[in-house]
């Protein structure tokens, strides 16, 4: 991709040839799948994450309401003294 510089005087002239023409700007970005692929692995990974996160927290949940489950049975069974 070409990089464009126009000084404050092109830019107020009528002569703008130094602006890339919209439609090819938009055509080469299209186009351009440089780093396509490291971006899809970014979802991706940023997707088993997310799931990793919810998952965990519905486990969480469980674990502690058995355990506290579990818990109350130990003190119901245990004599005290």
């Amino acid at each position: 991709m070409t990089l464009y510089v126009c000084s404050l005087a092109a830019s107020l002239s009528a002569d703008i040839s130094c602006a890339p023409p919209l439609p090819r700007l938009a055509a080469d970005l299209w186009l351009n799948e440089s780093g396509q692929d490291m971006i899809e692995y970014a979802l991706v990974a940023a997707t088993i994450g997310l799931g990793t996160v919810a998952g965990v927290h519905g486990l969480a949940s469980s674990v502690a309401n058995y355990l506290s489950i579990v818990d109350g049975k130990f003190d119901n069974s245990v004599p005290h003294h």
